[in-house]
C-alpha cells in the first residue's frame, strides 16, 4: 500500500496535504475520520479557507465551493457552520438565491451551491433537493425555450434565459446536476444532463456556432477554484465527469490546454478571481500543483 500511495502521488510529494488528500481519495484510498481530520489540520490552503468569514452571501458561495474541493472537510466544524448559514440565509422553496428571495436568484449561484454540497455529501437535504427541481424544471438546455419562472426576474442581469441561454448558467447547472447524479446515486437527471453536454459539445466546449470565437472574455483562463467565470478547466472536468474526454468536439479544448502546459508537465493560473471569500489554491507565480493535477485528471485519457 505504501509503495502504491507513493506512485499515486509522484510528482506531488511536496504538496499541501489538501492535494494529497484529493489524489487519494480520487483514487478510491480511503482515510478514516481522524487520519483525515489530522491532514486537513496540517494544510495551509485549509488554515486559509477557514481562517475568518464574513456574513456575506458572495463569501459564503466561495468558500463552500473551496472547501467542496477538499475531501473530509464536511468533517470541519467550519464547513458545518457554513452550511447552516447557507442554508439559513440563501435556501428557498426554489433554490438558492444570494439574497434568500426571489429578488436575487440566478441560476449559475443556485448551480454552483448544488455541485459544492453534492460534493460534501448534503444531496439529499431538502434545500439541495428544491435546488435540484428548480434545474430540472426551468433550466434549458437548448435554444429557443421561454422559461417562465413563477415570481423569479431575470432581466435586470441582462436576461438569463433569452431565446440562447446563458452559457454559464447552462454549463454550471449540467455539472451541478453530474455532481448530484453521483452522490445521490440517481438516474432522474440523465436526459437533462444529456441536453446540457450535448450543447456544450456543440460549442466545442468555448466557441460560438456563428465565429468560432471564445464564447466569453474569461473562457480560455486557466483558474481554479471554480469562480462565477465559467472557463476551460471547468469544462474539461464536466467532460470528464459526463465521461465524454474523448469525444471528437473536445479536440481544440484539449489541444489549447496541452499548449498551455509548461516545461515542468505542470500549467500556471493565469487567472485569479477578485471576490469576498474566494481564495486561490495555488499561491505563487511558479506552477500550481492543484490546478495541473485538476486539469491532468480531467484529460488524462488524451495524454
Amino acid at each position: 500500500m505504501e509503495q502504491s500511495i507513493d506512485n499515486l502521488l509522484k510528482g506531488y510529494e511536496n504538496s499541501d496535504s489538501s492535494l494529497k488528500l484529493r489524489i487519494l481519495y480520487d483514487n478510491g484510498i480511503a482515510l478514516s475520520k481522524e487520519e483525515a481530520l489530522k491532514e486537513l489540520m496540517r494544510s495551509a490552503v485549509v488554515k486559509r479557507l477557514t481562517g475568518d468569514i464574513i456574513e456575506k452571501p458572495l463569501f459564503y458561495v466561495w468558500r463552500i465551493v473551496a472547501l467542496s474541493e477538499i475531501p473530509y472537510s464536511i468533517h470541519l466544524e467550519y464547513t458545518q457552520n457554513l452550511i447552516e448559514r447557507i442554508y439559513r440565509k440563501l435556501a428557498t422553496p426554489y433554490g438558492f438565491s444570494l439574497s434568500g428571495n426571489e429578488k436575487m436568484f440566478l441560476p449559475c449561484y443556485n448551480a454552483m451551491l448544488v455541485s459544492a454540497l453534492s460534493r460534501l455529501g448534503r444531496c439529499n437535504d431538502a434545500e439541495v433537493q428544491k435546488a435540484v427541481d428548480w434545474i430540472m424544471t426551468y433550466q434549458p438546455m437548448e435554444r429557443g425555450l421561454e422559461v417562465i419562472a413563477p415570481k423569479l426576474e431575470f432581466k435586470k442581469y441582462g436576461g438569463c434565459f433569452k431565446n440562447t441561454p446563458c452559457y454559464i448558467g447552462l454549463a454550471k447547472s449540467a455539472m451541478a446536476l453530474l455532481e448530484y447524479r453521483k452522490a445521490c446515486k440517481t438516474n432522474e437527471p440523465d436526459d437533462k444532463i444529456k441536453m446540457g453536454i450535448d450543447y456544450l459539445l456543440k460549442h466545442q466546449l468555448f466557441k460560438r456556432l456563428k465565429t468560432g470565437e471564445p464564447i466569453t472574455k474569461r473562457i480560455l483562463d486557466i483558474s481554479f477554484p471554480e469562480s462565477y467565470h465559467l472557463n476551460i478547466v471547468e469544462l474539461v472536468r464536466i467532460m470528464k465527469e459526463a465521461d465524454c474526454t474523448d469525444k471528437e468536439q473536445t479536440n481544440e479544448a484539449v489541444s489549447y490546454l496541452l499548449s498551455q502546459r509548461r516545461k515542468d508537465s505542470k500549467w500556471k493560473i493565469n487567472y485569479r478571481y477578485k471576490a469576498d471569500g474566494y481564495i486561490v489554491f495555488d499561491q505563487g507565480s511558479k506552477s500550481g500543483d492543484w490546478v495541473s493535477y485538476i486539469i491532468q485528471n480531467s484529460i488524462e485519457k488524451r495524454v
